[in-house]
C-alpha cells in the first residue's frame, strides 16, 4: 500500500517508482506526470538501486 502524501508530486514520483521497479515499464500517464528530466532522474536513481540490489543478492552481501 503505497504511503499517503500530502504532496501531488511526491505521491507521483512513488507511483513512478513503483511501477518501474514492478512492472519494468510505464504506461502513458505514467510517463507523462513527471516531466522529462525528472523522469530521467528518477529512472537512473531507480536503475542504479535495482543493479546494486541484484549485486547485493548475488554475492550474498
Amino acid at each position: 500500500m503505497p504511503p499517503a502524501l500530502a504532496d501531488p508530486l511526491e505521491a507521483a514520483v512513488v507511483a513512478v517508482a513503483r511501477a518501474l521497479v514492478t512492472k519494468g515499464d510505464l504506461d502513458d500517464e505514467e510517463y507523462a506526470v513527471l516531466g522529462e528530466r525528472a523522469l530521467f532522474e528518477l529512472t537512473t536513481l531507480v536503475g542504479y538501486y535495482t543493479t546494486l540490489a541484484l549485486q547485493l543478492r548475488v554475492y550474498r552481501v
